[in-house]
């Protein structure tokens, strides 16, 4: 923890004293638009928002989104690799075919805290493999305001609410692929229920979840092994959202499946096999903690988290596994990402001049990105690996 501590305290110290000098430009640039707390969704935002694609009548609203995402990763490996992981072939895949389902909905027609939904359909037929369902459920799930000021509460499939990086939708974040820990540690979509609040003028956010996902694996209730979350995360500074500093804290406790447990995590390609893998061994339950940072000084931000998951697993001397990564981003063109304060993470980003061939327009946003981060999946009698990784990026 002492490390933990000083790293934060060295962000810190480093985030003020470099952008101490670039207050007289960036104010001429600040962005304080903030959507209201009870119209803020803590699901991903509608897309395409067009009259073609929305419905709307007294009681529901309805709009239709859909987003294509296709990868192709070059991989280069040494002798080393090549024994360790076998050899990885160049390849692209079609990894999200999605359609999106979201609107709000009443009983009647002056209830004043519209219930939400969501409902996302990956289709997997572009690059279905054998056995594999054409169709998959992604999200699907109600959001249930209480009050203004009471918080919301989530039913159905959904994010756990924790993890930095899966909390934002994955065509926001800085890099095309989230860090090795997060898909280590946490589960991109989970079936449970979880309560949500910001407080303190959206000044601090907190959610705690339950989750078992027994319907989709046809285990029982009790075999199948459940999830606790809980996340609070705090903004110390906020002028605007072109300077802030993001503070956080997280838990995630996992039951065993089955009796046992198993870790893994691919090298931030997602066509490359598990470089991490730690298979299945006996386990009673694994706690996670999360600490997670991040500074914004206008077109500059920095971004740290860290991640120990301890298993108690006496068979294999109740092992201990962790992940970190540390980066950061430089907006060429000025921009900055919004600062979502319902869900306590940065979000979507809006050009100053969208790219177009015509009179008036701009070059777009450019983002130059880097960042290092390191999973270790391998302690007390458990060999899973460890993986580091150094990213550039321009986007």
């Amino acid at each position: 923890m002492k490390k933990i501590s000083l790293l934060i305290g060295c962000l810190t110290f480093f985030s003020f004293g470099c952008f101490a000098q670039l207050d007289a430009v960036l104010n001429t640039l600040n962005d304080t638009a903030t959507i209201p707390r009870e119209e803020s969704a803590t699901q991903a935002p509608a897309l395409m928002n067009k009259k073609w694609n929305n419905i709307k009548s007294k009681y529901f609203t309805l709009n239709i989104g859909a987003a294509v995402l296709y990868d192709y990763n070059v991989i280069g490996q040494d002798a080393n690799s090549i024994t360790q992981v076998g050899d990885v072939a160049n390849a692209g895949e079609f990894r999200g075919d999605r359609f999106i389902f979201s609107g709000n909905f009443s009983f009647f027609e002056k209830m004043k805290n519209h219930w939400r939904y969501m409902i996302s359909i990956n289709f997997n037929g572009l690059d279905a493999t054998e056995g594999k369902k054409s169709f998959d459920f992604i999200d699907w799930n109600i959001e249930i305001p209480l009050s203004k000021t009471a918080g919301w509460i989530t039913i159905g499939k959904q994010k756990e609410g924790v993890g930095l990086e899966y909390i934002s939708p994955g065509t926001q974040g800085m890099f095309t692929e989230r860090s090795t820990g997060a898909p280590m540690f946490v589960r991109q979509r989970n079936i449970g229920i979880r309560y949500s609040n910001s407080v303190l003028k959206q000044h601090l956010t907190y959610t705690v979840g339950f989750f078992n996902n027994y319907w989709e694996t046809g285990k029982s209730f009790a075999d199948n092994g459940s999830q606790i979350t809980a996340r609070v995360t705090g903004l110390p500074v906020y002028k605007s959202d072109r300077e802030l500093m993001h503070v956080g804290i997280g838990f995630r406790h996992n039951g065993n499946s089955d009796g046992k447990l198993s870790y893994k995590a691919k090298p931030e390609a997602n066509t490359a096999p598990s470089f991490i893998s730690t298979g299945s061994f006996v386990a009673e339950a694994a706690n996670t903690f999360f600490l997670e940072y991040i500074f914004v000084k206008g077109p500059v931000s920095i971004l740290g988290e860290y991640m120990l998951t301890n298993v108690n697993s006496p068979i294999t001397a109740d092992p201990s596994f962790n992940a970190f990564q540390i980066g950061g981003s430089w907006f060429i063109t000025g921009e900055n990402r919004r600062y979502n304060k319902t869900t306590g993470n940065l979000g979507k980003l809006v050009p100053n001049k969208n790219f177009k061939f015509r009179k008036g327009s701009g070059a777009g946003a450019f983002e130059l990105g880097t960042r290092y981060s390191h999973a270790n999946g391998t302690n007390a009698l458990v060999s899973g690996g460890r993986f580091n990784r150094f990213t550039t990026a321009l986007s």
